[in-house]
This record gives C-alpha cells, sequence and structure tokens, in this order.
C-alpha cells in the first residue's frame, strides 16, 4: 500500500482561464482522488465547466456577468465569499490555486483565498499563468501587480509564462489546439505536483523543499512532464526525459541550463527499477549547471503501473531574488527627495568637510501603498494624491519615543 501524506487535496481554478484548466482536469481520470472547485464571477464559464462544485462568487451584486477585467470588484467580489471558502476548505490538507494574471476576478481574488487558507493554516501552493506579450502592457502590468500583492502572504508561488508556448510549437499551430494543448499541459503539472506531495515512498520532496525555493521569491517556472509506457520500448525512461524537454510548458533544455533552481521528481509503478531510476536522474541532471540548486524526489504509485513520468520544475529568479532573505516587495516604490539647502543657510556638519548632507534613515513607516486603491484612479486635489495617508504624503517622521 502506499503511503498517503496529504490526506484531502483541493483544486481551486478561479477567473476564466483557471475554470478552463478545472475543468479539462474534470475529464482526467487521475484527477478524480482531487477534490476539484470551480469558482469565477463569470455565470457563463461555471455553465461550461464539468466540475460538480462550483461558487458563482458575488452573485447578488455581479448578478453573473464578470469583473471585467477589474481587479478591485474581484477582490470584493472574493471577499463576500469568505465564508463559503473557508467551509470549503474545512477538511482540506493542502490547497493548489490556478488561475491566470491580468483579469479581474483572478488577480483580485487569489489574496482573499490566500488569506482564508493562511487563517486555517492550510499549505498552499498557487499556480498561475502570466498573460502573452501580444496581450498588451497593462494586462501584463495588472498581473504583475497581483504577483506582488501575493507574493508576500504566498507559501507557494508559481508564475508560468504563457510565451512559452511559442518556444515548441509551430507557428501554424492553430489557436484553439495552442490554448488546448496548455490547459492540458497545466492540468498534468497541477496532477504531478499533488503526486509529489501524496506520495512519499522512495526519494522525498516534500512541501518544505518547494517551501524553501520559491517561498517569498519573485521568479519564472517552467514546467515539463514527460510520460512513456512499457510498451513503447525498452528505454522508457529516456523516452520520458525527451518527452519532458519538449513539453509545451518547459521551452526546452535551454530553461534548466538557465535555472536557478530545478525540482525534479520521478514517479513510476512497483516495477520502477532502481538502475534505470539512477539512470534517468543522472541524465536529467546533465542538462543542469552544477552551481543549480536541485532538489530531487522519486515516488511509486498503483495507478502508475508500467509508467515511468519525470517532472520537472526549472525556476528562474528575477534579478535581486536569489538571496534567500529576500523580503516581500511593496505595491509601489517608495521615493524620497534630499532636503535642500535654503540660501545663506549652512549644516552643522562637525568633522565632515567633504560637503555631503546628512542624510536621516526613512522609518519603515515612510513606505507607501496605496492599498487596494492602488489600481484605482487617483483622487487628485492640488496636485496631491488624497488615496495616501496625509502623513505620508508630506513626508511626516513620526515620534514614537524612542
Amino acid at each position: 500500500m502506499e503511503h498517503n501524506a496529504i490526506e484531502k487535496i483541493t483544486v481551486i481554478g478561479i477567473g476564466r482561464s483557471g475554470v478552463k484548466i478545472i475543468d479539462t482536469m474534470a475529464r482526467i481520470q487521475a484527477t478524480s482522488r482531487l477534490h476539484l472547485v470551480a469558482v469565477d464571477t463569470d455565470k457563463d464559464s461555471l455553465d461550461s465547466c464539468a466540475v460538480a462544485e462550483k461558487i458563482l462568487a458575488d452573485s447578488g451584486w455581479r448578478h453573473g456577468a464578470g469583473c471585467g477585467g477589474d481587479v478591485i470588484k474581484g477582490q470584493r467580489s472574493l471577499a463576500r465569499e469568505r465564508g463559503r471558502l473557508a467551509d470549503l476548505l474545512r477538511d482540506t490538507t493542502m490547497l493548489i490555486v490556478v488561475g491566470g494574471f491580468g483579469g479581474g476576478t483572478a488577480t483580485g481574488g487569489v489574496p482573499i483565498i490566500s488569506s482564508v487558507a493562511s487563517d486555517r493554516n492550510i499549505p498552499a501552493v498557487y499556480m498561475m499563468t502570466m498573460p502573452f506579450s501580444f496581450e498588451g502592457h497593462s494586462k501584463l502590468r495588472i498581473a504583475e501587480d497581483g504577483v506582488k500583492e501575493l507574493l508576500p502572504t504566498a507559501d507557494i508561488l508559481m508564475c508560468l509564462p504563457n510565451d512559452l508556448l511559442f518556444s515548441v510549437m509551430e507557428a501554424n499551430t492553430p489557436a484553439d489546439e495552442a490554448f488546448l494543448h496548455a490547459d492540458i499541459e497545466m492540468s498534468r503539472a497541477i496532477l504531478a505536483v499533488t503526486e509529489i506531495f501524496r506520495c512519499r515512498t522512495m526519494l522525498s520532496a516534500d512541501f518544505s523543499s518547494f517551501r524553501s525555493v520559491l517561498h517569498r521569491r519573485k521568479g519564472v517556472c517552467c514546467f515539463g512532464i514527460g510520460t512513456a509506457m512499457a510498451s513503447d520500448g525498452l528505454n522508457r525512461c529516456h523516452l520520458a526525459l525527451e518527452r519532458m524537454l519538449q513539453s509545451p510548458l518547459m521551452g526546452g533544455a535551454d530553461q534548466l541550463k538557465s535555472a536557478n533552481a530545478v525540482i525534479l521528481i520521478m514517479t513510476g509503478g512497483k516495477d520502477m527499477q532502481l538502475s534505470e531510476m539512477k539512470k534517468a536522474l543522472e541524465v536529467a541532471e546533465s542538462f543542469i549547471p552544477p552551481t543549480t540548486r536541485v532538489i530531487v524526489g522519486a515516488n511509486t504509485d498503483d495507478a502508475y503501473a508500467d509508467t515511468i513520468q519525470i517532472t520537472a520544475i526549472a525556476i528562474r529568479y528575477e534579478k535581486g531574488e536569489a538571496s534567500s532573505s529576500a523580503e516581500p516587495q511593496l505595491l509601489q516604490e517608495k521615493t524620497f527627495q534630499r532636503p535642500v539647502t535654503p540660501p545663506g543657510q549652512e549644516l552643522m556638519m562637525g568633522d565632515n568637510q567633504s560637503g555631503d548632507l546628512f542624510e536621516q534613515a526613512e522609518l519603515p513607516l515612510q513606505n507607501i501603498s496605496k492599498g487596494i486603491f492602488v489600481n484605482s484612479t487617483p483622487f487628485i486635489f492640488n496636485g496631491e494624491d488624497l488615496d495616501i495617508p496625509t502623513f505620508q504624503r508630506k513626508m511626516i517622521i513620526i515620534d514614537k519615543g524612542e
């Protein structure tokens, strides 16, 4: 018997992209052991989804018409469903949330789900796609703001760029077929992640391993999944490795070579031999530079009889995020203007003869964040943004008596 490390895994698809992925997962037999939930503010999106459990968020106010890409509406809609979300997660031992950043429901609503999961101490993984480059700067900017909002509170945040589809698919691939492939690959990626946590029978790559390389770090994740059966030939491990590198969401072997960290998982049935496991993992690691951190796991599951599956997650941090002590980033960068000395006045500088001005260190209190007003139209009066608190606008340093 296999050891079930995680008793109940809930997968929530939020927003139109997330609901489509959940709908694809519902049609895969291997996902029957997962608790699948579709959440959206758009009734039409939910009506076309095959998942049994659905939440039409904020139906009393939105009437199933969606958020129209408005992040604030998405945030408010999911905030009104906190009670239902808490009941939904009552027996959940692990949560996976999937969706697309750049729209209204997912970008605004995922932080609400994160807050509910945090209140219930449920470990959570957020697998969010980023917009295509051709979707425009405004949508990409909304997606980036969504990442910054979620990053400080999420256990694990994986951002998968949709542009990876262009790296492996032919230019003449029909658009519908390309998006269908993306949904299928995302479904397989989610299933692979759940298998990592659900089965721990050999080399263990647990939640803590994932958290150590992804917690509060902004970066891009590329997913590769390759599966081969015994009927495919004698060297099924080599074939699974080739298919992993050719996965639409991996983008080729170059993604492994440029990664800061790689999570490498091999799953098979009880017939998987030690020699083929060792050879396959060694070949996979040959694509990875020696300076890259590698986390390796191997599991067996009766559901994978006569089958080998190799899963790779290549993580590339943004500049400045490689340090393990990376701090959460603010939604807005703080600003500071150096005080100007009035004509005829001099600063008392003691022994400092360099002519440089001393600057008082800025207290953390001076960090400027407009919170939920960050994506709203600013209320400007006499050249001042009134959505920013007065003491921050006027750069007042509060004496705390220390």
